[in-house]
């Protein structure tokens, strides 16, 4: 399956996306599932087992084995099926709430307010709402929070704990998210009619407005630069981001 932030392959077992860390919301609940029908089916197997001296004394070993092996198989069945039913409910959710969902997300975006519109995505578990027209527009909003916040670590480190030796990979990390926010296109061109759609294009831009006036006050880019970011590697853009931070 997709991460709903980057689009990248993540499987189910996976608590986070490997590529930009996204926590699995699909694999806790999976793993939720698991659990629950795990201890179903050792319940079931320890009442069997209780029940073992009584059914020794009459005799009884097939019956013994045929409700060991039904047990066996419903809970190889409802641990397959789990995760099935549990996608299931949380899409019907999701659709029942979803008008409400809408109107508080194109709020939130008509604001400037991507730091809030990301927070009700994720508190609402919106990444099963049928309505993808959100999705690049998240995407590029959590990169957008993302900044803000390593900006204001490297600036207030006691406010935010940030480690000196870590610049590096902060670095880096800023730089993944630059290019998330200014290459937008090319990572939805499978789909652009329906993950980027026109009305939205606009929050794109302005969060690239603001990104790009991040850059060049905290990480001394000129406008050329910012213009470049969408052609540079992540190597480069780490690179002049931390001589920018070294100034």
């Amino acid at each position: 399956m997709k991460c709903p932030s980057c689009g990248g392959q993540m499987g189910l077992e996976d608590a986070s996306c490997p590529y930009c860390g996204t926590p699995n919301a699909m694999a806790i609940q999976h793993q939720s599932d698991m659990n629950r029908y795990r201890a179903e089916y050792e319940r079931t197997q320890s009442e069997v087992l209780e029940n073992t001296t009584f059914m020794k004394r009459n005799g009884s070993w097939l019956i013994i084995l045929v409700i060991l092996l039904i047990a066996l198989v419903g809970g190889i069945v409802l641990q397959a099926a789990s995760w099935d039913i549990g996608y299931s409910i949380r899409e019907k959710n999701a659709e029942r709430t979803m008008q409400a969902d809408k109107l508080a997300l194109d709020s939130y975006l008509e604001q400037g307010d991507y730091g809030k519109f990301v927070g009700y995505y994720d508190a609402n578990d919106l990444y099963y709402m049928r309505d993808d027209s959100y999705m690049a527009v998240q995407s590029a909003a959590r990169a957008y929070a993302d900044i803000i916040h390593y900006v204001g670590s490297i600036n207030d480190p006691n406010e935010y704990s940030f480690n000196p030796d870590h610049i590096s990979n902060t670095c880096e990390y800023i730089a993944r998210d630059l290019n998330r926010i200014f290459t937008l296109e090319q990572q939805y061109s499978y789909g652009i009619d329906e993950y980027l759609p026109a009305s939205m294009r606009g929050y794109a831009d302005d969060m690239r407005e603001r990104t790009g006036a991040i850059a060049m006050a905290y990480f001394g880019f000129t406008k050329e630069d910012v213009q470049a970011i969408p052609d540079l590697s992540i190597k480069k853009l780490a690179s002049m981001i931390e001589e920018g931070i070294a100034r």
